[in-house]
């Protein structure tokens, strides 16, 4: 029943994607025409229903090949929104507890050296409170200098983690007895994540996406690697050079991908997200109970939240998460009570805040 429900549920999303609002449109224009950005995509969600979606400007500049609603996009630390509902589908399937230590899904032991006897759980790791840290000087290299898909599998957390790993040191745990309650946003943690679907699911982390949230959402053009997709229609990633010019250094890879590696289309993007705001009418890949689990009420932010982050836009909250690579900037907000949403993908990483603010305040400004 569920699975027919979901069909429906796409069906009625499909019929809705083409559709502009010239006023949303306006403000896209003048970001492109501008120089601002070679090509932005954006979605907005009201009422559960996609209203406006668009990919204006160029996947290619060099080619002069226009983005579309299908081009995926590189969507940076967004893509944690992804692995964010991979964990929780096995959350959800009973696999997976969130207070249960780490250690009971994984091969090998991680254990902070300053806190010995700490148990560290999922939890902690979507809240950015494990105490597991980024080291700048082995992600620095990747991270600046796009190569394409990573040659490291996520096997590389046991050498980055585990005393006598060719990659570990000390420095890669927080000292800070009060870690717990401090947010320190941690990449290495969300690939751990990915690496824990991997173990307990058997599967690839791609494959794992793909069987549990690709496929089902009909999203045809998303995938964790490029050579997984037709790379002549991914988006190029721009940065400017001291003429202004868009120069395109080549496609972001790196070891920690579930956090930040993700290429999607703003089509299929979309969907996935009008279909999380509206699991309460059992038409998703999660039920509504984990759906309010991922965000609950914004009444208790001390104890933070599973991945999302709470964020004032004019007069109104929302949850939202943001991204930022060589040549990226993304960034997801979503309201799930009245189930609207503003979804931004640029193949440059300009300051799009004006943007995301004036299309809020002209769809709900009150």
């Amino acid at each position: 029943m569920k699975s027919k429900l979901l069909i429906l549920f796409l069906f009625v999303i499909t019929v809705s994607f083409g559709q502009t609002i010239p006023k949303i449109n306006s403000l896209i224009d003048a970001e492109i025409k501008a120089n601002k950005v070679p090509a932005l995509a954006v979605a907005v969600i009201d009422s559960g229903r996609v209203i406006h979606i668009s990919a204006n400007g160029l996947r290619d500049v060099k080619l002069n090949k226009k983005a579309n609603i299908n081009t995926p996009f590189h969507i940076a630390s967004v893509s944690k929104t992804v692995t964010n509902m991979a964990v929780f589908k096995l959350v959800e399937l009973g696999k997976i507890d969130l207070n249960t230590n780490i250690n009971e899904y994984l091969p090998f032991k991680v254990k902070n050296p300053y806190f010995p006897n700490e148990k560290i759980t999922v939890s902690l790791l979507l809240k950015h409170r494990s105490g597991i840290k980024d080291d700048i000087k082995f992600y620095g290299p990747h991270w600046r200098n796009p190569n394409g898909d990573p040659t490291m599998s996520l096997a590389f957390l046991k050498e980055y983690l585990v005393p006598g790993g060719n990659l570990y040191n000390m420095s890669h745990y927080d000292s800070n007895p009060n870690h717990k309650s401090v947010f320190k946003y941690s990449n290495t943690g969300i690939a751990l994540l990915g690496y824990i679907v991997e173990q307990i699911s058997g599967m690839s982390y791609e494959n794992f996406c793909q069987k549990h949230i690709f496929k089902p959402m009909n999203m045809k053009n998303s995938s964790w690697f490029l050579k997984n997709l037709d790379t002549s229609k991914v988006a190029k990633t721009y940065i400017k050079n001291n003429s202004k010019e868009f120069v395109f250094k080549g496609h972001n890879g790196y070891p920690d991908y579930p956090g930040g590696q993700l290429r999607t289309s703003i089509k299929d993007y979309s969907t996935l997200i009008a279909g999380f705001i509206n699991a309460d009418n059992n038409q998703f890949i999660l039920n509504n109970e984990t759906k309010n689990l991922i965000i609950p009420p914004v009444s208790t932010p001390h104890l933070g939240y599973y991945t999302w982050f709470i964020k004032a836009i004019n007069n109104n909250l929302y949850f939202e998460h943001g991204g930022g690579d060589t040549g990226v900037r993304t960034i997801s907000i979503i309201e799930p009570t009245k189930k609207r949403a503003i979804i931004i993908f640029a193949n440059h990483p300009y300051d799009f805040d004006e943007l995301y603010r004036s299309i809020e305040m002209k769809m709900w400004g009150e």
